[in-house]
């Protein structure tokens, strides 16, 4: 049995010759004396592994992933990652290594299995190797200052060397072939073959927990388990496709094949439901046409409810990795996705592309955590990627908006409960929580209370929108808005102001429609006086287009004839006031309808009887001083007169007397005009009167 064996480099296919950099010294002076060839040769120096291998690893699980894909192309069916005293053991029952292969193949860097025949699959599973540059193995000298080997292969004496990480660079720093050192310690084999690789003197720095490295192996192999007849532990705990990391956080499932579905879906135990009660799972078209060729792919995506559950520890799950013949191709493919959508952050997924990796062309990168930019197959599966998470994302909003989000913000929680219960039909609180339970849902920074506060900002301009909608009986226009992030939808809600506008907008329309009811209604001249004051009851606008909604205080047809004895003894008949109101300034208002077909009345008639009335509404307020909010206050009182004609004077102008005395006089006819004439004017002049009503118009 060897006790060491020589470490050489064997860079022939392209070119080297080390044994003449070696040998001759070939060196810058060497050149310029041969400056007078006509041929040359390229050349390469051992240094360049410091670059291409040594120096490309920088990670414990990409270091270990480079020895478990060793162990599955040696046909092993179980490999024990252990960690103890500052060291990583990894051993394979695999078919191991006599002398010819540890130096043939394992220690020549750049070995090409696969241009060996039939070195594209594995001598006893015929599984798809996964190897291929021949450089994986450097990745050990990055982690470790010292590696040991031992391997066996069945038949052959077991062969075993170290390596110093230290001498090695400091031979090929001088373009010396480094020979292995013998190892001490004996390895007790209980089984026919196998390798055994003790990483130790690990770099400082160096991240080698179990809790680290489980749940990245589970995510760069997805060949382990009992079907693949490939079991890899952990201090002798078996690595699952569970310990991923992220299965249990899932929200929505979209998968490729029935395989991923039944091997991953029962995994997903949060779920959530659609508006129909069934589970949140749908399935993705899996098929890649390149060149006329069908090529098919397998996998999942999925979203969390929360991004922050993609982020649990420093490692950032956000991605969808690809695979290619079981083992990561490129852990991220959303980075070449380019699109910086918020619901990107919600993703994770793998996509199993095993013809990417399957003909002769090389697609990784040297370190086996990408694939090369440009190649025509890649880009059809990327191609395939964009389409298909524009499926996912307009599905995601659908399934969000049938979530039921309650806000984490107590504050918000309590402003929309008193929301929802404010809208009365179940039909518009429905809409509403469709339009605020993305806003709910969606994570917009990293920080709990910025989070809070950006949802606090659009959950009121939701609001507003919301009822901007409501004011104009559009709400039916929520179902066009497919993104309540765009923007389009947060310029409907602005600013409060638009609301006003929206619900004047609205009442001015009311208002219309009463003239024109009222217009109708008053054709029979017999009932005219009782039409209009109820009319006038309910709407007393009518007499000022721009008063608004009345007061609590509404009184009709009051008889003070109690009052006015008491403030004018001789008085001969009562008080009846037809309307009573009090304005929202605080200004008290009585109506007094003449009968219709009563023409040509006296001013002065008119201005006794309105002082008449002013002085029984005056005894009256002084004895309830507690009536409608006055507290003992006397609120001007002002007079108006309905009449069939306007009152005549035999001197001056009659409506400026009345004027004088806080009074008014409006024949029916032309009260009505007035009012129309004031409303239609707004709605003719103000098209545009509500930015949501132009902002709606466009986006739908």
């Amino acid at each position: 049995m060897p006790a060491f064996v020589m470490l050489s480099f064997a860079f022939s296919d392209i070119f080297l010759d080390l044994s003449q950099i070696v040998e001759e010294g070939f060196g810058v002076s060497a050149i310029a004396e041969e400056s007078q060839r006509t041929e040359f040769k390229l050349e390469v120096d051992l240094n360049v592994l410091n670059h291409l291998g040594i120096g490309l690893y920088s990670s414990t699980p990409a270091v270990v992933t480079e020895i478990v894909a060793n162990a599955w192309d040696a046909d092993a069916e179980r490999v024990d990652i252990t960690i103890e005293d500052g060291k990583i053991i990894v051993h394979d029952d695999g078919h191991g290594m006599g002398a010819a292969e540890l130096q043939g193949r394992f220690l020549k860097v750049g070995y090409a299995r696969r241009e060996q025949p039939g070195g594209d699959r594995s001598p006893t599973h015929n599984r798809p190797v996964m190897g291929r540059k021949g450089i994986g193995k450097l990745a050990m000298f990055s982690l470790a200052n010292r590696i040991d080997l031992w391997s066996k292969k069945e038949g052959s004496p077991e062969v075993a060397g170290a390596v110093l990480v230290a001498e090695l660079k400091d031979k090929i720093s001088r373009n010396v072939a480094y020979t292995l050192e013998p190892v001490i310690e004996q390895y007790e084999w209980n089984s026919s073959g196998g390798t055994r690789i003790v990483l130790s003197d690990l770099n400082a720095g160096t991240d080698k927990t179990e809790a680290f490295l489980r749940p990245r192996i589970a995510r760069r192999f997805s060949v382990v388990g009992d079907r693949y007849k490939f079991k890899v532990y952990i201090n002798e705990k078996e690595v699952t496709t569970r310990d991923r990391g992220y299965h249990s956080d899932l929200q929505f499932w979209w998968d490729l094949d029935d395989q991923t579905r039944t091997d991953q879906l029962p995994l997903a135990t949060s779920l959530a439901s659609n508006e129909k009660g069934g589970k949140c799972v749908a399935r993705l078209g899996e098929v890649v046409v390149h060149d006329d060729q069908v090529y098919r792919l397998r996998g999942f995506i999925a979203t969390v409810a929360k991004p922050k559950q993609l982020k649990k520890t420093d490692d950032n799950i956000n991605q969808i990795s690809l695979f290619a013949n079981g083992r990561v191709f490129q852990e991220d493919m959303l980075k070449d996705i380019g699109n910086a959508k918020i619901f990107n952050s919600y993703l994770v997924g793998e996509i199993h592309a095993d013809f990417l990796d399957a003909d002769g062309i090389d697609r990784a990168t040297a370190n086996r955590e990408a694939v090369k930019i440009g190649d025509p197959l890649v880009s059809a599966v990327r191609s395939w990627l964009k389409d298909a998470l524009g499926q996912v994302a307009d599905q995601w909003d659908d399934w969000r908006r049938q979530q039921n989000v309650e806000s984490d913000d107590e504050q918000t929680k309590l402003a929309l409960e008193t929301w929802y219960a404010s809208l009365g039909e179940q039909r518009d609180v429905k809409l509403a929580k469709k339009l605020i339970t993305p806003i709910l849902s969606t994570e917009h920074s990293n920080d709990d209370a910025k989070n809070n506060a950006i949802k606090r900002d659009l959950v009121r301009s939701a609001i507003v929108g919301f009822e901007k909608l409501r004011a104009r009986k559009q709400l039916d226009q929520l179902e066009h808005i497919h993104d309540v992030m765009s923007v389009e939808f947060q310029r409907i809600f602005h600013t409060i102001g638009d609301i006003e506008a929206s619900h004047y907008h609205e009442i001015t329309r009311s208002r219309l429609q009463v003239i024109e009811k009222f217009e109708k209604e008053i054709v029979d001249t017999a009932a005219l006086e009782k039409i209009a004051q109820n009319y006038l009851f309910e709407h007393l606008w009518l007499l000022d287009p721009t008063w608004g909604p009345v007061g609590e205080s509404k009184v009709m047809e009051q008889t003070l004839t109690k009052e006015l004895k008491a403030v004018s003894p001789d008085s001969e008949t009562g008080a009846r006031l037809d309307i009573a109101y009090r304005t929202s300034t605080g200004r008290h208002v009585i109506v007094e309808l003449k009968r219709p077909g009563l023409k040509s009345v006296d001013v002065e008639d008119l201005i006794k009887q309105g002082k008449k009335y002013k002085a029984a509404i005056t005894e009256f307020l002084k004895k309830h001083p507690d009536l409608a909010g006055y507290n003992g206050r006397l609120p001007p009182i002002d007079v108006y007169f309905v009449t069939e004609e306007l009152p005549r004077t035999s001197y001056g102008d009659a409506l400026d007397d009345l004027r004088k005395q806080d009074m008014q006089a409006f024949t029916y006819k032309g009260m009505i005009m007035n009012a129309k004439r004031a409303y239609q004017e707004y709605i003719d002049k103000s098209p545009d009167v509500s930015k949501i009503e132009d902002i709606i118009r466009h986006i739908t």
